[in-house]
């Protein structure tokens, strides 16, 4: 992907007008003199250099006296350069009015979306603003938008998991939910669910906002982004429609989930995701959302609850032996003569020994047991001993076995679940 972008040369040269590699006064007498780019041109060389380096994020952070830049890779951020302050309010204004959003409320928080083409490459960028004291903070999430969705034996399940969320798939009703914290790929997870379990027989509908991908053989309700109506109004309106499978965007309040819930009990099959700690806290947190307990037991079938996890870098990757302490990140592990691996760094990776990144999983399927501790409203403990009995493989035994298969390294393993 990043090899069909070196064909886009840059227009800018960011560097020249980096605060921390020249003299302030300098930069900030070519800005009064009119000799720097435009506001446009500049953020058109921010977007064009993240997707060309593979960043997932770009963090514009105002200070007392600069304009910090940098840019996110799958959770790490690295400097790309310090602009002089003078130049926040344009380059603000310029991606406020890109994403639709209000350039002159800068006291409230806002959030906004717009796209970007570079030849037969799409890009959705995701606008997030905050103020601060200097200056209102500026975080845009990129995302590779696709035509097609994945299958569920891509999105790197393991054999027992995969099995697991099959079995949950198989039943014709009930409620399944995809959850983890944000950007942990829940959205692909279910997409790939319910691509799983499409067949022309079935009556398959969404309600999300957005659309992340076009389903042909579903039909897809898109929320407006002015509430005229409501996940909730909208899940409402299609029960009528007689759907077999319906996939919800997010539960993010009661009202959703108990229509979400009552769907489930009219016999619908339904997928949504939602955030979350760990597969087991999602109930009580359903709890705390205010959905009855004998709604919840009644119809949730399963919880799939998932993190995202740096890969390797393949074209720097080296078998090393790790110390005594780094070992001991790892717990106790009963294999002989285990091997690991790590990457050097290199310019594949921007040197840092990563690149790409894979899902980690533990699945619950609510047997008898659960209900009945569901319907109780059980403690996180009680409901976690009774899935622990039925066979629920913690998230840490999932990414152990990446550790030991040579897919990521201790290091991150002890970041991400340690």
């Amino acid at each position: 992907m990043i090899e069909e972008l070196k064909s886009f040369p840059s227009k800018v040269n960011l560097e020249l007008f980096d605060v921390i590699a020249f003299s302030k006064d300098k930069i900030r007498e070519m800005f009064r003199a009119g000799k720097m780019p435009t506001s446009d041109a500049m953020v058109e060389e921010i977007l064009l250099r993240a997707v060309k380096e593979g960043a997932t994020d770009i963090h514009i952070e105002p200070a007392e006296t600069e304009l910090r830049l940098r840019l996110g890779y799958e959770g790490i951020l690295k400097r790309l350069v310090t602009l002089p302050k003078e130049i926040t309010d344009s380059i603000s204004n310029v991606l406020k009015q890109r994403a639709n959003l209000n350039a002159f409320e800068k006291k409230k928080p806002q959030e906004g979306r717009f796209s970007m083409n570079y030849g037969a490459l799409q890009y959705d960028m995701r606008v997030s603003t905050v103020p601060t004291l200097f200056g209102e903070r500026i975080a845009v999430r990129i995302l590779h938008k696709t035509t097609r969705v994945a299958s569920i034996q891509e999105i790197g399940l393991s054999n027992e998991n995969l099995e697991r969320i099959r079995k949950i798939l198989r039943r014709p009703i009930g409620l399944l939910l995809v959850t983890g914290p944000a950007g942990s790929g829940k959205t692909t997870t279910v997409y790939a669910a319910v691509n799983e379990i499409q067949s022309p027989e079935k009556n398959v509908m969404t309600v999300e906002n957005p659309v992340e991908y076009k389903l042909d053989f579903a039909s897809q309700v898109q929320t407006p982004a002015d509430k005229s109506f409501s996940f909730a109004d909208a899940l409402r309106s299609i029960l009528r429609q007689n759907p077999n499978v319906i996939m919800l965007g997010e539960i993010r309040d009661a009202e959703t989930g108990i229509v979400a819930a009552e769907a489930a009990l009219t016999g619908n099959l339904v997928l949504s995701t939602m955030l979350s700690t760990d597969a087991i806290g999602t109930i009580p947190r359903l709890f705390n959302l205010g959905i009855p307990s004998f709604w919840l037991g009644s119809t949730l079938t399963g919880v799939v609850y998932q993190q995202l996890i740096r890969r390797i870098c393949e074209s720097c990757k080296e078998e090393y032996q790790p110390d005594a302490d780094e070992l001991a990140l790892l717990g106790k592990i009963e294999l002989e003569n285990p091997k690991f691996f790590r990457g050097k760094g290199c310019s594949q990776c921007q040197q840092t020994g990563y690149k790409g990144r894979i899902a980690i999983h533990e699945v619950v399927t609510v047997d008898d047991v659960l209900k009945d501790l569901i319907y109780q409203q059980a403690t996180y403990l009680k409901l976690k001993e009774a899935a622990l009995a039925a066979g629920l493989e913690p998230i840490r035994i999932d990414a152990l076995k990446r550790v030991i298969s040579g897919i990521t390294t201790i290091a991150e393993y002890s970041r991400s679940v340690g």
